[in-house]
């Protein structure tokens, strides 16, 4: 008996945190334009921060924009480290943010809809929509 309630409130548990996992609103690859500023170390707070991308190809959902600003939560750790809080929100196979780089985003928007707390966003002065990275996988090119 103990066995089958274990199951069950591991499964309901499991089903809660994938029904607040929403699906992307759009998948592109795109070019990570710069890093600006400097990104604060992971050991004092969690939070996102805004990196610019220049979009080669829309792979689903619409994007309009030739260049967005996108969300990515705590971008210091690997995309598959991330155990905490996040892990069922971000995943990805890259290990490092390069500028340069192209990357494979699931993308979702706005980025409040998936984060509210810590955003550290150089682009102050840019008024367009923010969009937080489900997924990041590096492009092979």
């Amino acid at each position: 008996m103990y066995r089958l309630l274990s199951s069950i409130l591991f499964l309901t548990v499991l089903c809660s945190a994938a029904d607040k996992v929403p699906a992307p609103d759009a998948e592109v690859v795109a070019r990570l334009v710069e890093i600006p500023g400097k990104m604060p170390a992971n050991d004092l707070y969690s939070y996102v921060y805004i990196f610019k991308y220049k979009i080669v190809r829309v792979v689903s959902g619409q994007v309009k924009e030739k260049e967005i600003l996108v969300g990515q939560y705590n971008p210091r750790m690997a995309r598959e480290q991330i155990k905490d809080k996040m892990d069922a929100m971000v995943g990805g196979n890259l290990q490092t943010f390069k500028a340069g780089e192209l990357h494979h985003l699931k993308l979702v928007k706005p980025l409040a809809k998936v984060w509210k707390d810590a955003v550290e966003d150089e682009y102050f002065d840019d008024t367009s929509e923010r969009w937080f990275a489900l997924q990041t996988d590096l492009e092979k090119k």
